[in-house]
């Protein structure tokens, strides 16, 4: 298992194979949208595939267990 670190703008655009053996992790097909305060249409990745860690949240490779961080891009 190994750990990288990923853009969340890449992951909800692009899909996700794991670095370290290839894997499918996740697809765009999978997010989720909803209505912000203002009413403005947000899409995220779907809250059932983030897991979380001391470190922050994370997606995580099913075949070999490597984590992926998300970070946010300012």
């Amino acid at each position: 298992m190994e750990d990288f670190t990923i853009s969340r703008a890449n992951v909800l655009k692009e899909n996700l194979y794991c670095k370290k053996c290839g894997g499918w992790v996740y697809c765009p097909e999978m997010n989720v949208k909803f209505k912000n305060d203002q009413e403005k249409e947000i899409e995220c990745i779907a809250r059932d595939c983030l897991k979380q860690s001391p470190k922050g949240e994370f997606l995580e490779c099913p075949g070999c267990g490597s984590r992926y961080y998300l970070q946010d891009q300012v």
